[in-house]
């Protein structure tokens, strides 16, 4: 499935998601179904912990207001609802384009050479489905905005109509996207090793997290999980590891701006980097003091 142009123009409009007048009466009635993020995350926390044997450490150091970037190593899919469902204020997220789209995958189905709904009498119910569908997957991706997420393209030169160069204006954009994100008072997560360590080890940083908290000038938090590899996967609830399992979620002490290396920004940001992967790696084996 490629993913459609004008989604650039609907990423870089996303912050709208409010009632105004030029909404159409499907976003409207949308819009009513939107929950508030307390209740998912009171759900989800109290859904891991009757799980797992949680213990989170650090949430002090989060600061109540005001932008700022937390990193973690990444482990396994459980990583990032244990940091969001224990963090006392909103942290946003950067999901996978196909998280807020669900239905797009069903309409292909529907609407492919071989579908069953091209004849009668399915094809008399389609554009029935269609409005539904799309309702569903429209108060789907207000929803996720509202608790935090938002929408990107990870492979943009393949995963969508972009040509090379396209695709890293895009690139450009996003992390221009990111910076005012911060810039404006979001806490924004990401994880720097760029995808889950499959065996739980922490693997070499990328610096565009640096890069991005050099450019907006905001704190970076650093954090480390211990315990979750493999924790999501089937087979860990079917043999009951799950059920034993210790996940430690350790959150240290901010780096601020004033901290910072200085030079020029593809130095500096190398040099955070590494400090950054220091402090989440001992994070993996203990708690911060105050």
């Amino acid at each position: 499935m490629k993913i459609q142009l004008d989604f650039i123009k609907f990423y870089f409009q996303i912050s709208d998601v409010s009632m105004e007048s030029k909404q159409n009466p499907i976003e409207i009635l949308e819009s009513l179904f939107i929950i508030p993020r307390e209740v998912p995350k009171t759900l989800l926390k109290n859904l891991l912990e009757m799980i797992y044997d949680i213990q989170v450490t650090g949430q002090e150091f989060i600061p109540e207001s005001g932008g700022a970037l937390i990193v973690s190593n990444h482990t396994d899919y459980l990583d990032i609802p244990v940091q969001g469902a224990f963090a006392e204020r909103k942290i946003v997220y950067l999901g996978k384009y196909e998280l807020f789209h669900p239905q797009e995958e069903i309409l292909a189905y529907i609407n492919g050479p071989n579908s069953p709904f091209r004849l009668p009498p399915l094809s008399l119910t389609k554009p029935f489905i269609e409005i539904l569908l799309n309702s569903l997957g429209g108060v789907l991706k207000k929803n996720l905005l509202n608790w935090g997420s938002m929408p990107i393209i990870r492979n943009a030169a393949n995963d969508s109509e972009m040509d090379k160069r396209a695709a890293m204006e895009y690139y450009e954009k996003l992390e221009t996207y990111m910076v005012d994100l911060m810039k404006s008072g979001e806490l924004l997560s990401i994880y720097p090793e760029g995808t889950r360590s499959e065996t739980g080890e922490l693997t070499p940083f990328k610096a565009m997290a640096a890069k991005l908290a050099i450019r907006a000038g905001v704190p970076i938090i650093p954090s480390g999980i211990t315990g979750a590899t493999n924790m999501s996967k089937p087979m860990a609830f079917l043999s009951g590891e799950a059920f034993r399992t210790k996940i430690r979620y350790n959150i240290g002490k901010p780096i601020l701006p004033s901290e910072f290396p200085t030079g020029p920004e593809k130095k500096a940001a190398k040099e955070l980097t590494e400090i950054l992967e220091n402090r989440v790696k001992a994070l993996m084996l203990a708690p911060e003091g105050n």
